[in-house]
């Protein structure tokens, strides 16, 4: 073959650039046509098995969702039970806020710790037959097992709602812990003793400690201070550890709890209980008398009334918007001053019977009220562990 036929034969550039897009084309096409039946194979395999990707991304969505919803959830669940447990018993159910009410109690209970044992149910007494003359106990479908069956329909009962015993509340740490035997010797030494005690151990030793004690309830809180930890009156360490005792008294209001609460050096000569019979909201002890009235947090019977409650949950609001800077028990006197809850009820305890370290351990008190038995005695007014020792030893109150 001639040199000028083969170059007759090749290729012009322009017909090259042509076949060139027609391959790019076809391999364009191609992956398109992969790329759709990946899609319909992926899809296919989907509907049978979840995808990993998937799995992946929806558990930090998941560890995100707020726990109100579970409480909500739980809350349901209480309720639904509460209902069942009516309908059983032939309750009438009670309204949708009353419900929702006790059904969050309910998770309040279950996400709480708890700072009181469940005391046991008082038994219901016996009443006559007046069939029979046989005791019965309400309406027992024993003794009704020979009667009309018709008379049982819709049978009205007379529910008892048992109010639950008044709690003795302290808190203390391994510094205080001889203290805290010393005023629980105190008790053990009344006639009439009261059924709970609770103490928030503020540290590990303390908590070990009083497992000698199997009548007290202890509770450890979520944040405990190092052991034998020495808090200074009036330090912010101090302020900070005095402040947590109003969120302890709300958790056991909110239970529908009495709360006593008495700080540790103390010692009980007697049963106070009594003294808090009459229709008050709190008693509480006079630490400084008119006209500088100073009111003592540290010994101090809150009943667990609605007013009570928004007062305490107040108390708790403004030591936080005060950053814990002022204690709990100059905030509290704030609130009485002002009448910061107006139909708030309180009382004064008698300065005699429930008698403060600034008049007690002074002779010349003493021997000017000679005829006085008090109920409680407060070793405060005087700043120092072993000094407050020497007081309680010196008038014969030291009892370990």
């Amino acid at each position: 073959m001639s040199s000028t036929s083969f170059a007759t034969m090749r290729l012009s550039p322009m017909m090259f650039l042509k076949r060139l897009f027609l391959i790019l084309v076809f391999l364009g096409l191609c992956y398109c046509v992969q790329q759709i039946g990946l899609s319909v194979i992926s899809v296919w395999h989907g509907s049978h098995q979840d995808h990993p990707q998937l799995q992946h991304n929806i558990i930090p969505f998941i560890d995100q969702v707020d726990i109100s919803i579970e409480s909500r959830r739980v809350a349901d669940n209480a309720i639904q039970h509460v209902n069942q447990h009516d309908a059983k018993a032939g309750i009438p159910p009670e309204d949708e806020g009353k419900e929702q009410q006790r059904g969050h109690q309910q998770v309040q209970k279950e996400q709480k710790p708890k700072l009181v044992q469940q005391p046991q149910p008082q038994e219901q007494k016996r009443q006559p037959d007046a069939d029979s003359g046989k005791p019965k106990v309400g309406n027992s479908s024993v003794n009704n097992k020979n009667k009309n069956p018709n008379q049982n329909k819709n049978p009205v009962q007379t529910v008892s709602k048992v109010k639950p015993y008044p709690v003795v509340l302290a808190t203390t740490n391994s510094v205080f812990l001889d203290f805290t035997r010393n005023w629980l010797e105190s008790i053990r030494r009344l006639k009439s003793r009261p059924k709970n005690i609770t103490i928030v151990t503020e540290d590990e030793a303390t908590y070990e400690a009083l497992l000698a004690y199997p009548e007290v309830h202890r509770v450890k809180p979520a944040f405990m201070l190092p052991p034998n930890k020495t808090l200074v009156f009036d330090t912010p360490e101090y302020k900070a550890f005095v402040n947590k005792r109003p969120k302890y008294i709300l958790d056991l209001l909110e239970h529908n709890h009495d709360v006593m609460f008495s700080d540790v050096d103390t010692v009980w000569l007697d049963d106070p209980f009594p003294y808090f019979t009459s229709d008050f909201d709190l008693f509480i002890q006079e630490d400084q008398p008119r006209p500088k009235l100073v009111l003592c947090a540290g010994f101090a019977y809150f009943r667990s009334s609605d007013s009570t409650k928004d007062f305490v949950r107040q108390w708790i609001r403004r030591l936080e918007l005060n950053n814990h800077k002022k204690p709990d028990q100059m905030v509290l006197n704030i609130m009485l001053r002002e009448k910061a809850i107006k139909r708030l009820k309180f009382n004064i305890l008698d300065t005699k019977k429930f008698v403060s370290g600034r008049f007690y351990f002074d002779e010349e008190w003493r021997k000017n009220n000679t005829d006085v038995k008090p109920v409680f005695l407060h070793n405060n007014w005087i700043v120092g562990h072993d000094i407050k020792v020497e007081r309680f030893k010196k008038l014969g109150y030291w009892y370990i």
